[in-house]
């Protein structure tokens, strides 16, 4: 087991609250008969020790590891849960349930996975529950694609490689002297991020990690078309994701200034920052290699500039503010410097230290590209799908396409807050066709200066 999932692991044993486990809600045109099912887990999921794996204690090193049992032994009778809710069962109710999943820990004596299937309206959502120590996003993604096909045969689907330009970090730059600061800058930021003040209280952001709960709630926003994004980002000069944060900052915003939130009256520069994991991994992972199939990711900040509510400026500040994270170093010094910190600090202390970070933020973003065509399971075409992250933050926000949709999600935890998500996700919906609308405008963006994203 890495370091990271020993970690995400001992969380669990703090207490349920701390327990991190990634949901993926897959909505089926139809249901498939379980047998076919199970086949297809057999097949394609427990083929990866993983998923048929228990986590023991090492008797030498006291290490948590794992210990692989047969595929005879996964009882898919416990692990395939059919699960029967009023009818009828909409979307709504599917996310209703995924909340409250997270207030039942994982059977520690079992294969860390679960899979809840729901009757819906016109055919079924698989809830597939997977234990972060399992694997980070990277990895996952890889395993639960193969469970799909791309037609209705038994074709598994091969998910599309994310290039990764590494070298571009240090690269960039260096092309352009009115780059130079940013490498600097981005030093230094990597560095120092320990030291920086937290974000301005809000209601949006957790007082304390001690504040978590188990009591989660979830909610998806209306899928909006990838062209748009698309059309909206050529239009600035930027990218599918400069938009996306765009978007999300303006939602941000507005669940603010809908809730009279002091912090946009205060005084000083408002900060409201988010985590994003990045991957370690110099290269795709090769999902059959144990000694890849883990969690390798290290979290990086990003500061959103919520101060900014005009969606012109929301528009070129953000991508103003993504093209310096781009260009800036500071995600791999912070990789360095976590590898280091994973091999000279106990658990306890990284344990301390991840909740003082986690406490110096107040969100979490994580996307994940999709299939561009339908997919299928057991011969039942998909016809939707989202995943839920939580973490040690008051909400995380999730952002996935599939199938030339842009779905978009959230996962608030309701430890000290009464945050809404479904208001979140219905202000991203209208804020992204309010920030669409400025972008056909004829909007540019053309940097004049360096502007820090800290």
């Amino acid at each position: 087991m890495t370091f990271l999932g020993e970690l995400m692991y001992e969380w669990s044993q703090i207490g349920p609250s701390y327990e991190t486990v990634i949901s993926t809600a897959l909505y089926l045109q139809g249901r498939p008969e379980r047998k076919h099912l199970e086949d297809v887990i057999s097949k394609r999921l427990l083929v990866f020790d993983r998923f048929r794996s228990v986590v023991s204690r090492d008797k030498k090193t006291n290490d948590w590891t794992w210990t692989t049992v047969s595929q005879e032994d996964v009882d898919l009778d416990y692990h395939i849960c059919e699960v029967e809710l009023p009818e009828p069962v909409e979307k709504a109710e599917v996310e209703k349930f995924v909340g409250l999943t997270y207030g039942k820990p994982m059977d520690p004596t079992r294969p860390l996975w679960r899979c809840y299937i729901l009757s819906t309206v016109g055919g079924c959502a698989c809830v597939i529950r997977i234990h972060h120590s399992v694997g980070d996003g990277t990895t996952l993604v890889e395993v639960l694609f193969k469970m799909m096909e791309e037609s209705k045969d038994t074709r598994p689907h091969s998910a599309k490689k994310r290039k990764r330009d590494w070298l571009q970090l240090l690269v960039n730059p260096l092309e352009v002297s009115s780059q130079a600061f940013l490498l600097l800058w981005g030093v230094l930021m990597g560095l120092t991020f320990i030291f920086h003040p937290p974000d301005s209280p809000s209601c949006l952001k957790l007082s304390s990690v001690k504040k978590l709960s188990t009591r989660k709630i979830v909610a998806s926003a209306k899928s909006i078309p990838l062209k748009l994004f698309k059309e909206a980002g050529k239009r600035i000069g930027g990218t599918v994701n400069d938009v996306v944060m765009a978007t999300l900052t303006s939602t941000i915003r507005r669940y603010l200034k809908e809730h009279k939130d002091s912090s946009l009256s205060a005084k000083g520069r408002l900060q409201y920052t988010v985590f994003f994991p990045m991957n370690m991994r110099t290269g795709p992972p090769n999902v059959h290699d144990p000694s890849q199939f883990g969690n390798q990711f290290t979290l990086v900040p990003m500061n959103l500039p919520i101060h900014e509510e005009d969606p012109s400026q929301v528009l070129m500040t953000t991508k103003q503010y993504c093209d310096e994270m781009k260009a800036s170093p500071m995600a791999l010094i912070i990789t360095i410097l976590n590898k280091i910190a994973m091999n000279i600090l106990s658990p306890q202390l990284y344990h301390k230290i991840t909740f003082y970070l986690f406490e110096k933020g107040s969100g979490f973003v994580t996307n994940v590209p999709g299939p561009t065509k339908p997919v299928y399971i057991a011969g039942h075409e998909v016809t939707d799908m989202m995943f839920y992250v939580p973490a040690f933050v008051a909400c995380t926000f999730t952002i996935m396409s599939y199938n030339g949709s842009v779905n978009f999600g959230c996962l608030v935890d309701q430890g000290d807050s009464g945050i809404d998500p479904s208001k979140l996700t219905k202000f991203f919906y209208e804020e992204f066709f309010r920030l669409h609308s400025e972008a056909k405008s004829g909007i540019r963006i053309s940097r004049d200066s360096t502007t820090r994203t800290w």
